[in-house]
């Protein structure tokens, strides 16, 4: 497939780029086809957990497709049991339904993020919002992107740097209780956006349309963050742990234990992790 060099004169994705696309434009015509239906639903920690069977076929295309396209690398996915039993080789990092709560209620902000880390590193993520029709997608060193049909839209955080003209992302209104919320609310963030995944959270930093986000439920993990990540990081923005660490995606457990914090730019990310503590 041609792909136009839209704003990178010197930019065309790589044979995995593009297989990847594949894979995931399948994994996304299968959620559609169950979004707004109504769905048995189970719950896997607690009640804020849900799992359906959009989640479940989708994690079995994905897999299934790496499998075959990839057959030496490991996948780690939040619907699979299979974790690695170290990451020092190529392991895949997938969250087939990005945001099941979202997906559930209706609305548009769930989507699929699909990782690859190589030697304890990321080096591609792509995240596909498909009812929104929107897809982002980066190789290390080589930018972030937005995909629009045959196109690449580069991708580039803003510069602002003061917390009172800086956008937060949140999470959308629900009946949980997060303790680190009351620290964040008395920040004086010019704006809070709900918002529902994380691929959506991490591309409207990457994209300049907000500057922060913070988790705050702890119950993260790599597939939440892998994909997403790189797409953030190869755009000029910033993710760390909430003291300030690299996140280590080599550690044997998949879940992250201090939740995580991004920003458009060091400045913003500090001044967030300062009053955090």
């Amino acid at each position: 497939m041609e792909y136009k060099k839209n704003n990178s004169p010197e930019f065309t994705p790589s044979i995995l780029a593009e297989k990847i696309f594949a894979i995931t434009d399948q994994a996304s015509s299968l959620l559609m086809k169950y979004y707004k239906q109504v769905l048995n639903v189970d719950y896997k920690k607690d009640e804020f957990d849900p799992v359906t069977i959009a989640d479940r076929e989708a994690d079995s295309l994905i897999r299934e497709q790496l499998h075959k396209e990839f057959p030496e690398d490991l996948i780690l996915s939040e619907e699979n049991e299979f974790v690695p039993a170290d990451y020092s080789g190529r392991v895949w990092m997938v969250d087939p339904l990005d945001g099941t709560k979202d997906f559930l209620k209706g609305r548009t902000s769930f989507g699929i993020n699909v990782g690859l880390l190589e030697n304890g590193v990321p080096i591609f993520g792509y995240v596909a919002i498909p009812a929104r029709n929107q897809f982002f997608y980066a190789e290390k060193d080589k930018g972030s992107f937005e995909k629009i049909g045959n196109s690449f839209k580069k991708l580039q955080v803003n510069t602002i740097t003061n917390i009172e003209e800086s956008r937060l992302v949140t999470r959308n209104p629900s009946s949980e209780i997060r303790p680190l919320e009351e620290k964040i609310n008395k920040m004086p963030f010019k704006e809070q956006i709900p918002e529902g995944g994380m691929g959506v959270k991490f591309s409207l930093v990457a994209s300049g349309q907000a500057e922060a986000h913070v988790n705050t439920n702890f119950k993260a993990s790599k597939w939440d963050t892998l994909a997403p990540g790189i797409i953030l990081t190869e755009a000029g923005g910033v993710i760390t742990d909430l003291d300030g660490n690299q996140l280590d995606y080599t550690k044997p457990a998949s879940a992250w234990e201090r939740s995580f914090v991004i920003a458009n730019n060091k400045i913003t990310h500090q001044k967030i992790i300062e009053s955090l503590k």
